[in-house]
């Protein structure tokens, strides 16, 4: 939203001759844009929304009266609304480039006549086949139209049918639609479908791992699921500085990552989650330990390997020396990576001119001191002292701002 004002200002003063054509260009051309670029429309996100519903509705009409119809009329009627949609919609797209709100009709259509030809027909008893059968369908079409909401319908179903066959089996064939969504994604510059192929993926890693606490000879306990979890909130941090990777994406990844990672840690800030993480431990032999420094080697790589060392010397610790009486000391550090944070997010947000950075920082220090007198750690002397080391920390810090730029 702020690069979009910044660019209608850019216009109007074109428009209102305050500065000239080349300069206008120049302007526009450091935020991704151009003079002759058209404003962003409210008519994609609409059709969006009466697609979707739509396709619900034909999905409900077609269930309601489904044993009324002869089976003849049902599988020609289901053929016949298939073929319509989605013939339209590849005739509008081979004549205008357009027609992706009847092709997704056509995708809901499609997915309707997999499901209940298989039911009328009793062709297996599967059921996350039907899902796999209909997000292959949509596939073809989503990379020829390169269409986002094309590709969201194909990745959503796909999603469906991960969890669903992961009860059975392991999921082998997501990342074909992750490669495809992430495809699209790169092509339209797509920030929504962007940030759904991560969170897909994020959630096909954490499924696949599930089967290899489901052996006979691995732990009873998922401890290493945390484990991985936080590997995969290093590499998200990783990846959120390089928002030039992620094209749309790259500046929410590097507002909403650093929220997400608030989220994730402030529970690790009560004595009670760390007593119990503590007492899972598995040692060397945990499959999400290995998992989550394979996940860290790739936040290296993303170029953080400062801190992709520390947090595997971290989570190796946890698994080969953590106890649980240990809890106290492993929350009070928490406590304070989280004010450090903090004070790292305030400072971005100064310096980067990130409104959504300095005020991450500033709500997670005001929710950490709400969440301390709350929860007193270590009773209220602990908790006294806590509060004074914090304190401490603060006013150390502002002493060097105010220095530094009393220098500067």
């Amino acid at each position: 939203m702020r690069r979009y004002l910044i660019r209608r200002a850019i216009r109007n003063w074109y428009a209102d001759g305050d500065i000239d054509e080349a300069t206008a260009r120049r302007l526009l051309a450091r935020y991704g844009s151009a003079l002759d670029e058209r404003p962003p429309s409210a008519a994609g996100p609409v059709l969006a929304v009466a697609g979707l519903f739509l396709g619900l509705a034909l999905l409900l009409v077609v269930s309601a009266n489904w044993e009324q119809l002869p089976r003849g009329l049902r599988l020609a009627g289901l053929m016949s609304l298939t073929a319509l949609l989605n013939g339209v919609g590849v005739a509008r797209y081979l004549r205008h480039s357009a027609g992706a709100f009847w092709l997704l009709l056509g995708g809901f259509a499609y997915g309707a006549s997999v499901m209940l030809i298989g039911q009328m027909y009793h062709l297996g008893e599967h059921f996350p086949n039907g899902l796999l059968l209909w997000a292959l369908g949509g596939l073809p079409l989503a990379l020829l139209t390169r269409s986002r909401l094309l590709a969201l319908q194909t990745l959503a179903v796909a999603v469906a049918w991960m969890v669903m066959e992961n009860r059975y089996g392991m999921p082998w064939a997501m990342p074909l639609f992750l490669v495809a969504a992430a495809g699209v994604a790169r092509y339209r510059n797509s920030a929504v479908l962007t940030l759904a192929t991560l969170a897909a993926a994020a959630g096909w890693g954490n499924l696949m791992l599930t089967w290899a606490y489901a052996t006979d000879f691995g732990p009873d306990t998922a401890e290493g699921m945390i484990s991985f979890n936080l590997a995969l909130l290093v590499l998200a941090v990783a990846l959120s500085r390089r928002p030039r990777w992620f094209g749309a994406a790259g500046p929410l990844l590097a507002v909403g990552v650093p929220r997400l990672v608030l989220l994730a840690l402030l529970p690790f800030t009560f004595v009670d989650i760390w007593r119990d993480y503590l007492a899972l431990a598995w040692t060397w032999l945990d499959p999400g330990l290995w998992a989550g420094l394979a996940v860290l080697v790739l936040a290296a790589l993303a170029g953080q390997p400062l801190l992709a060392a520390v947090s595997a010397g971290l989570l190796a610790l946890v698994h080969t020396g953590g106890l649980p009486h240990q809890a106290l000391a492993w929350a009070v550090a928490v406590n304070l990576l989280v004010l450090a944070l903090a004070l790292r997010w305030l400072h971005r947000g100064l310096v980067e001119g990130q409104a959504g950075l300095f005020f991450t920082g500033l709500v997670a220090m005001l929710l950490l001191a709400a969440l301390r007198y709350l929860d007193l750690i270590g009773g209220y002397l602990g908790a006294a002292g806590l509060f004074i080391a914090m304190a401490t920390l603060l006013l150390l810090v502002a002493f060097y701002w105010r220095r530094r730029e009393a220098r500067s």
